[in-house]
């Protein structure tokens, strides 16, 4: 991760065709699910006593927030938001794995357009069928994916993946709840999906797939420029709004169903998970919208900020 933003696009002169390689893209209908498996999410591990050095005793866990504080972070998120862009609405979702509890939840299992956050569904479903393994292909292949936000290799991959079956799938394996495909099947950024079920998919990414396929999606997460292929700045929310944290983030945005679709979503250090989601009245810019998300992430500031500690 670093303490920059990251980028979902791809470079103009990346073709498709280059990017894919070896893929073969599936022509004619969707394919019947090949994944069948629900992830329970990881219960907390403690180590032995007798690993513990007696003359280093294991330190108190950490307390998780309370519920006011919870519910005080989240009531000033959204008035922050509101504030910015009056009429918004946003579902937010934040996760400490320390203490293993929630930090602040607001409308958690309400569902949003994903817009390029379906993109992380996506990736793991390449995975997935690749058996957890990435050569060098596939890793630019998620690099253009994810840092890059290219929608020209989302198209290419979606349609090689079974289109709705890869929301499908992976809902099935990540064990998400509120996310279900897009109406029209060529339109994978109007698959829905909740702040909650984006913060399960994060700690998916941490918990339950083999390191080395891990640690390839997190560097994907945090490529080297601010703007996405289509040039639209990434540099809000997460890594706008809490400076000198190390972060990886998947950014979305689009205009769509009479909204501005802007979401930021990520990981902040070590420790959170952070989803916020929204839909924004469609006479705002791009710019203002970007500003009231950033407003939101800063309420999150005083405790996110310590994640390098965690």
């Amino acid at each position: 991760m670093r303490s920059r933003s990251v980028v979902f696009g791809l470079v103009a002169t990346l073709a498709v065709t280059a990017g894919l390689g070896a893929l073969a893209v599936v022509a004619g209908p969707a394919t019947e699910s090949k994944h069948d498996v629900t992830i329970a999410m990881p219960s907390s591990a403690q180590l032995p006593d007798s690993l513990v050095p007696p003359s280093s005793p294991a330190p108190e866990p950490e307390a998780p927030l309370t519920e006011e504080m919870r519910a005080e972070l989240a009531s000033a998120v959204v008035a922050a938001v509101e504030s910015a862009a009056p009429g918004t609405d946003l579902g937010l979702a934040v996760y400490d794995r320390v203490t293993r509890s929630a930090v602040a939840i607001e409308n958690g299992d309400a569902q949003f357009y994903s817009a390029s956050v379906v993109k992380l569904l996506i990736a793991i479903d390449l995975l997935h069928d690749a058996g957890w393994t990435a050569d060098d292909r596939t890793k630019e292949n998620l690099s253009q994916l994810l840092g890059a936000s290219n929608d020209g290799v989302a198209d290419a991959l979606w349609a090689a993946g079974g289109r709705r079956d890869i929301v499908r799938q992976a809902s099935a394996l990540i064990g998400l709840v509120n996310t279900t495909p897009p109406n029209v099947s060529d339109e994978w950024e109007m698959t829905r999906l909740s702040a909650q079920d984006v913060i399960t998919t994060y700690e998916y990414i941490h918990h339950q797939i083999p390191v080395s396929a891990r640690d390839v999606l997190l560097a994907a997460l945090t490529g080297p420029d601010d703007r996405a292929a289509d040039g639209f700045d990434q540099f809000f929310g997460i890594p706008a709004a809490l400076p000198g944290t190390t972060w990886g983030v998947k950014q979305g945005w689009m205009r769509a169903a009479g909204h501005v679709v802007l979401h930021t979503t990520g990981v902040v250090g070590e420790r959170y998970s952070v989803a916020l989601l929204t839909h924004q009245p469609s006479r705002l810019s791009f710019e203002t919208a970007s500003e009231a998300i950033t407003a939101g992430i800063a309420a999150l500031a005083p405790v996110l900020s310590g994640a390098e500690k965690g």
